[in-house]
C-alpha cells in the first residue's frame, strides 16, 4: 500500500471513530458530517492507490463511479451517496433544508454511520488491514 493511500485511510478511520464517539449524543450534524467524512476519504484512498486524479471534491457520487470505473464494487449505492452529499452541504446553517427533514435527526445521523461502517469493512477487507 502506498504512502499516501495509508494517510488517507488513517485519516478516514479518525473520521468514523469521532462518528462513533458522538453517536450517543444528539450531535446529529457533526456524526453525519464525520460519517461523510470517513466515506470521502474512504474512496480516495481506493483512488490514490490506483494514481488515479481527482479534483478537489467532496462529491460522494463522483467518487464512487469513479472507483466503479477502475473496477472496484464499493457496498453502497447512488442514493445513499446522494444522501451523504445532502448531509455534507447540510453542515452549515444557510444550507438548512437541503436533507428531506431538514436539520439533521437521529435516523440521518443512523443511516450516515452504517454507511461509514459498511465502507470501513469493505476498506479493510481489501487492504487486509488489521489495526491503523
Amino acid at each position: 500500500m502506498k504512502r499516501e493511500t495509508e494517510e488517507w485511510i488513517k485519516i478516514a478511520k479518525e473520521d468514523l471513530e469521532a462518528a462513533e464517539h458522538l453517536s450517543s449524543t444528539s450531535l446529529y450534524r457533526m456524526i453525519c458530517y464525520h460519517s461523510q467524512q470517513a466515506v470521502e476519504k474512504i474512496l480516495k484512498a481506493i483512488l490514490t492507490e490506483h494514481e488515479i486524479e481527482f479534483s478537489r471534491t467532496h462529491n460522494i457520487p463522483d467518487l464512487l463511479n469513479a472507483a466503479k470505473e477502475i473496477g472496484y464494487k464499493p457496498p453502497i449505492n447512488t442514493g445513499e451517496a446522494t444522501f451523504l452529499n445532502s448531509i455534507y452541504r447540510a453542515r452549515y446553517p444557510a444550507a438548512l433544508g437541503l436533507l428531506p427533514s431538514g436539520e439533521p435527526i437521529k435516523e440521518d445521523a443512523e443511516k450516515a454511520l452504517l454507511v461509514a461502517e459498511t465502507m470501513w469493512k469493505w476498506i479493510r477487507d481489501i487492504f487486509k488491514l488489521q489495526q491503523l
